[in-house]
Formats: structure tokens, C-alpha cells, sequence
């Protein structure tokens, strides 16, 4: 048992964010005095089109692994988020354990999967009385073992694989605070449902960007979109003939979509109008998950928060806010964490979100 604790309390987390562009890694540990953000590191991924990221992903995973005692180390993967089905549900009971065995059955009518086909799972999201409002995940069981057996052929066990959204949500949400508890709603079949106010964060990856929708701080549902930086380095590299590394450089370095023309150059414009179009996609994709998550919840959404490494694209805030017409601001992941051991700077807090949840998750009892 002294051995046993021992563990416990020299217990690190480390989340391991596998992306499209590069993987991210995160090592959190707590103490009396609260969670230490210990390490981060990216490795950039070969952009060159025909590299093999599969052996880039081995490679840095065996490196990874010999740098650390899996004795005392817990580590946590992610579940790319298009590959997981997210519902929220009220259930008419509390019982964690009930509520697992019903999933099944609750989710049968929304999603085609089956219990011998997906694995589920629950996150509580708040008590009302003697009933339950959940968070209803699914993942079909064969993108499970494929993500598992791709870590295991590196060396490495993981302890835990969690899907994206809901690990990018340890970063606003209380998640070391008990289940929030409330009275039970009216019981009035005529009285319409409440209103909910809804803030939304969009992480904009390499390729996707990953949609949640909180309520005080509470994840209720996510979705995933398919656009992501990658779509404005196409642009760059077909507008100005160039190659698409350096277009993805010219994007990181130099990107901006101009507030006012005026006094702009020719050239100014042209490369703002070439980012913007392809903006505009994104915009187009996020007024539909709006809407979704306003008729779910019968929601009223009163802003946006960006985050992922194109969130710091100049206006960007201020052009979606245009298009949304709602505020959008940008958001940072590492707010609520006051102990860290690397520089925090604004691309590394627009990046690390992920891959900090994940380490999280590893710290949840």
C-alpha cells in the first residue's frame, strides 16, 4: 500500500495530441496546491506532400516513451473527434452505472450503431433533482482498436484514450469541482424549455476545427468540421504558384484579412482577399453548428471563442464576428493554470489545448 501511494502521489499525466501537422504533448501532475503544467513539446510533421507521418508519429513515440517510468506515468491519446457521436441526454435517474447500461438503447433512435458494433460512454454534465443531464458518447469499436493498436506499435500502453472535445473542454470546465447539482426542473408538460445561453469555442486545426458548445462552463454538445489552415495554404499555394510549404510559412508568419482597405497596396489586398475567401467557408460551416446547437438546447448564443494555431491570423476575430454576427474573441487554454514549466507565448497557448485536456483526463479520479 506505501509503495501503492507512493505511485499515486509521484503520478504523471501526459496527453499526446496527434494531429495533422505536428503532435502535441502535455505533462501535468498535481499537487496540494494544484495541477503543474510541467512540460509541452510539439514535433512538426513533414508537410512535404508523399512524407510518411505514420513512421514521423513511431519514431517520435519511441523517443517519447524511453524518456519516461510508465510505472509512474499515465498516458492519454485522443480520439479524433469526427470519429465520435456526441448527444446530450436527460436521464430520468443518477446511477452512473444505469446510466451506462441504457446508453445503448437511449442513443439507438439518433446514431446507427449498435452495442455489439461501438463502444459508449458518459460525462455527466449536472444533477437536476433525482435525474441526470449526460453527455452521451459513441465511437465505433473498430476506430477504437485501430487508434490503440497504432500506440501499442510504438512501445507504448496507453491508460486512457478520450475522445477531443471533450478533452479540449478540461481547459474552461471545473473538472477537479463535484457534479454540479440543481433542483429538479417543473414538472409542467405545457411550459416551454428553458432558454439556455450558450458560448461556443472553435479550435481551429491543420485540417478540422472542433466545435463545443459550454453553458456556464459546462460541455454540452461538440461537433467536428472539415476545414481547417490547411484550406488557406491551398489558396496561398495556388494563388501565387508557390510550394505548399511555404505557402503553410507564409500563412504562420504573415496572415491577415485587412480590416480597412484603406490605404492598402495592391498586393496587400489581393493576399487578404485570398485568406478570406476561404474564411468565409469556415464561417458558412459554423453558422450551421450555431444553428444545430440553438434548436438542440433551444439556445441563445452570445459568443465565440477561437483557439488552434489559425486562430491568430490578424481580424480573423473581427471578420468572423462580421459574418456571425455575434462577438468572437480569441480564447487561451492555459488561463486557468497558474503553474507552468515552459514560456508561455500566444501561438503555444492557441496550440496546447488538446493536448493539455488530455493530460487531464489522466488526473481525474
Amino acid at each position: 500500500k506505501d509503495s501503492q501511494n507512493l505511485r499515486e502521489e509521484n503520478l504523471k499525466s501526459v496527453g499526446i495530441d496527434i494531429g495533422s501537422s505536428s503532435i502535441k504533448v502535455v505533462e501535468v501532475n498535481s499537487n496540494s496546491k494544484g495541477v503543474i503544467v510541467s512540460q509541452f513539446t510539439e514535433s512538426p510533421f513533414n508537410l512535404n506532400p508523399g512524407s510518411d507521418h505514420e513512421i514521423e508519429i513511431i519514431e517520435f513515440i519511441k523517443g517519447l516513451v524511453s524518456t519516461y517510468d510508465q510505472e509512474t506515468t499515465r498516458f492519454v491519446v485522443g480520439l479524433r473527434q469526427e470519429f465520435v457521436s456526441v448527444r446530450l441526454k436527460t436521464f430520468p435517474f443518477n446511477d452512473r452505472q444505469k446510466i451506462l447500461k441504457s446508453l445503448p438503447f437511449e442513443l439507438e433512435e439518433d446514431l446507427p450503431l449498435t452495442q455489439e458494433t461501438a463502444i459508449y460512454d458518459a460525462k455527466i454534465a449536472r444533477y437536476l433533482g433525482n435525474t441526470a443531464e449526460v453527455l452521451a458518447l459513441a465511437a465505433p469499436k473498430h476506430r477504437i482498436e485501430s487508434a490503440i493498436q497504432k500506440i501499442r506499435d510504438t512501445g507504448l500502453e496507453i491508460q486512457i484514450l478520450s475522445s477531443e472535445g471533450a478533452a479540449l473542454a478540461n481547459c474552461f470546465e471545473a473538472w477537479n469541482q463535484p457534479v454540479p447539482t440543481l433542483p429538479a426542473a417543473p414538472m409542467d408538460i405545457d411550459s416551454a424549455m428553458p432558454e439556455r445561453k450558450i458560448t461556443i469555442v472553435a479550435h481551429i486545426g491543420h485540417t478540422r476545427t472542433i466545435v463545443c458548445a459550454f453553458e456556464n462552463n459546462l460541455l454540452l454538445g461538440v461537433r467536428s468540421i472539415f476545414w481547417g489552415a490547411k484550406n488557406i495554404a491551398d489558396s496561398i499555394t495556388r494563388k501565387y504558384e508557390i510550394p505548399f510549404v511555404e505557402a503553410i510559412k507564409e500563412m504562420q508568419t504573415k496572415a491577415f484579412i485587412l480590416a480597412n482597405r484603406d490605404g492598402a497596396s495592391y498586393d496587400q489586398i489581393v493576399f487578404s482577399d485570398t485568406i478570406s475567401s476561404q474564411v468565409k467557408e469556415l464561417a458558412r460551416e459554423l453558422r450551421i453548428s450555431i444553428l444545430e446547437f440553438k434548436s438542440e438546447f433551444n439556445g441563445v448564443v452570445e459568443s465565440v471563442g477561437l483557439t488552434g494555431g489559425a486562430s491568430q491570423i490578424l481580424n480573423l476575430n473581427a471578420f468572423l464576428t462580421q459574418s456571425l454576427e455575434v462577438p468572437v474573441n480569441r480564447v487561451f487554454t492555459l488561463t486557468n493554470f497558474n503553474t507552468l514549466g515552459f514560456e508561455k507565448t500566444s501561438r503555444v497557448d492557441s496550440i496546447v489545448g488538446i493536448a493539455l485536456g488530455l493530460a487531464i483526463e489522466g488526473l481525474k479520479k
